[in-house]
C-alpha cells in the first residue's frame, strides 16, 4: 500500500491551496440588466411660426397699356338721341392710348375723335313756325390725365385724376354756305368743364379693370394646395394663409412696384399628402409699408434610429477604455441608440476587468445609459447632456462593478457621441431649392421663384422612427405679374 511521506503530502496541500487561491483571485461578474422600453414622449404638434411670403411684385405699364388700349377701343361714348337736348355725340378712341408713370402718379393720354351733330330752332313768336337748323362736326383731341394712386382695402388701384386736353389734327368746324367757321374757341370752354367728368368716368374705368382681387384670391387659393417635395421621402409643403398686406404702389422703370405680403403658417410633412381645407375668403388688405422680401418656412430632418446606431457603433465599439492608471480597463463590444420618453438610450454591450493586488475582478454583459439630446450649432449634430447609467444598470454597477460607477465612462462616453445633421439639412435645403428653381405659375398671370439663403435648427424631438430635427429654412420668394 502507497504511503505519502510528510513532505510529500505537505506538497501536496500547498499545491492545491495554490489552485484554490488562484481561482479566488479571478471572477467574473455578469450583468442581467433590463433594456429600458422603447418608447417615445406624446410628439408635441408642431407649431409653426406665423411667416410673412413677403412677394415683390411688378406689374409693366405694358401690360396695363395693352389692357386697357385691348378694352377701350371703339366707340367709348353715344348719344344719338337729338330730341332731349339738341345734341348728339359720339366719342371714339383714335389711335392708341399711352401711360407713364412716375412715383405715385399715372399720366395717360387717349387720343380721341368726337363726332358732334347739334340743332338749333328759332321761333319768332309762339304762334308763328319756327325755324331749325341741324349741323355736324367732327374734330380729334387729346386727353391728358394725371393720376394719383393708391390702394383701398378691397384689393382696387384708387385713383383721384385731373385732366385737361390738346386739339388733335382736326378742329372742329361748320359750313355755312363757302364759308368755314371755327368753333374751337367757342366749344374750348364747355369741353373744358367736361374734363371732370371724363376724369371721373376714366378713374371708375381704372378701379373697375385694374381690381387686383381676382390675382390675390388665385395667389391666396393657390398657396394653400400642398406641393410635393420628394417622392422618396413623401416629403410635402403646405401653406396656411392668414392676412393679407401690401405696400403701397410705386412706378419705377416702367413698371409698378408693391409687395404683397401673405402672412401664414408653412410647414413640410413626410406622412403623404396632407388633407388640407381650402379657406377661399380673402381678408381685408391691410395696407403697410414696413414689409420684408424674407420668406421662414419651418420643417423637419429625420435621423432613423438605425442610422443614429451604426453611427454610435463606429464611434465606440471596439473601443477600450481604461481606468485606475491602467488597473480597470472595459472594452465596448456593440452600441445601438433607442428613445426613452425625451431622453435616448445607449446600450453597450461590454466586457471588462479591474484589478486589485492578486484579484482580477471580469465584467460582461450590457449597460445602459440615458441622455437628453441637443443640437450643437457649432459642429452641425446633435449631442448629448446630462448622460448617466439608466437606473436599473446603476443598481447593478452598485453591486458587482462599482468601481466602473465610480469612475467617469459616463463623461466619456457623454463627450463621444456625435450625431452629424449637416447632409439631412443640406438634403432638406437642395429639397427646397430644387422646388424653388422650378419656376411656375400660381395664375396665368403670375410667375413665382426663389432662393433658400439659410437653415436654422431649432429644435430637436424624439419620434418612433427617429430624432427629428425642427428646421427653419429662410430665402426669398419672387412675383412677376406679366398678364392682365
Amino acid at each position: 500500500m502507497f504511503r505519502l511521506t510528510t513532505l510529500q503530502l505537505i506538497f501536496i496541500l500547498f499545491v492545491l491551496a495554490s489552485v484554490l487561491a488562484f481561482q479566488a483571485c479571478s471572477s467574473t461578474a455578469r450583468l442581467n440588466t433590463i433594456a429600458p422600453p422603447a418608447t417615445v414622449a406624446h410628439a408635441p404638434v408642431y407649431q409653426p411660426k406665423l411667416s410673412s411670403i413677403t412677394i415683390p411684385v411688378s406689374i409693366p405699364l405694358s401690360a396695363i397699356e395693352d389692357k386697357l388700349n385691348h378694352e377701350l377701343r371703339g366707340t367709348l361714348y353715344k348719344d344719338d338721341n337729338l330730341e332731349d337736348d339738341d345734341l348728339m355725340v359720339t366719342v371714339l378712341k383714335k389711335g392708341r392710348m399711352t401711360i407713364r408713370a412716375e412715383k405715385d402718379k399715372l399720366y395717360f393720354n387717349v387720343p380721341l375723335q368726337v363726332h358732334a351733330k347739334g340743332r338749333w330752332q328759332w321761333g319768332p313768336c309762339k304762334t308763328c313756325p319756327s325755324f331749325s337748323k341741324t349741323e355736324a362736326t367732327s374734330f380729334d383731341m387729346v386727353v391728358q390725365t394725371e393720376s394719383r394712386f393708391g390702394l383701398t382695402n378691397d384689393y382696387k388701384v384708387n385713383t383721384i385724376t385731373s385732366s385737361s386736353f390738346e386739339w388733335g389734327n382736326t378742329k372742329p368746324y361748320i359750313h355755312l354756305g363757302p364759308l368755314k367757321i371755327g368753333l374751337a374757341r367757342f366749344i374750348e370752354p364747355a369741353m373744358k368743364q367736361q374734363m371732370n367728368t371724363i376724369a371721373r368716368q376714366l378713374d371708375k374705368e381704372i378701379q373697375n379693370r385694374l381690381n387686383l382681387r381676382q390675382y390675390v384670391t388665385d395667389t391666396w387659393v393657390q398657396l394653400q394646395q400642398p406641393v410635393k417635395l420628394d417622392d422618396n421621402l413623401n416629403a410635402w409643403l403646405t401653406v396656411k394663409p392668414q392676412e393679407v398686406r401690401m405696400a403701397p404702389l410705386y412706378a419705377h422703370n416702367g413698371s409698378l412696384h408693391t409687395r404683397l405680403g401673405i402672412n401664414s403658417f408653412i410647414q413640410v410633412s413626410t406622412d403623404g399628402k396632407p388633407q388640407t381645407q381650402v379657406n377661399r375668403t380673402l381678408p381685408r388688405l391691410i395696407i403697410d409699408s414696413r414689409l420684408s422680401d424674407d420668406i421662414q418656412i419651418g420643417l423637419t430632418a429625420t435621423v432613423p434610429y438605425t442610422q443614429a446606431s451604426t453611427l454610435l457603433q463606429q464611434q465606440v465599439a471596439n473601443q477600450t477604455y481604461t481606468f485606475d492608471d491602467g488597473k480597470s480597463q472595459l472594452t465596448v463590444r456593440d452600441a445601438a441608440i433607442t428613445p426613452s420618453g425625451e431622453q435616448l438610450i445607449l446600450m453597450l454591450d461590454v466586457d471588462g476587468k479591474t484589478k486589485a493586488g492578486l484579484f482580477t475582478k471580469k465584467l460582461v454583459g450590457k449597460i445602459y445609459l440615458r441622455g437628453t439630446p441637443y443640437y450643437d450649432a457649432q459642429t452641425a449634430s446633435i449631442k448629448l447632456r446630462d448622460v448617466d447609467y439608466d437606473l436599473d444598470t446603476k443598481d447593478m454597477l452598485l453591486s458587482t462593478a462599482n468601481w466602473l460607477a465610480k469612475n467617469k465612462f459616463k463623461e466619456m462616453i457623454q463627450s463621444q457621441v456625435n450625431i452629424p445633421v449637416q447632409s439631412q439639412l443640406t438634403d432638406v435645403r437642395d429639397m427646397l431649392q430644387q422646388t424653388l428653381n422650378k419656376s411656375g405659375r400660381l395664375h396665368e398671370s403670375v410667375l413665382l421663384h426663389g432662393a433658400v439663403s439659410d437653415l436654422a435648427l431649432e429644435n430637436i424631438y424624439l419620434s418612433p422612427i427617429g430624432i427629428q430635427a425642427v428646421v427653419n429654412a429662410r430665402g426669398s420668394l419672387t412675383a412677376t405679374i406679366d398678364k392682365l
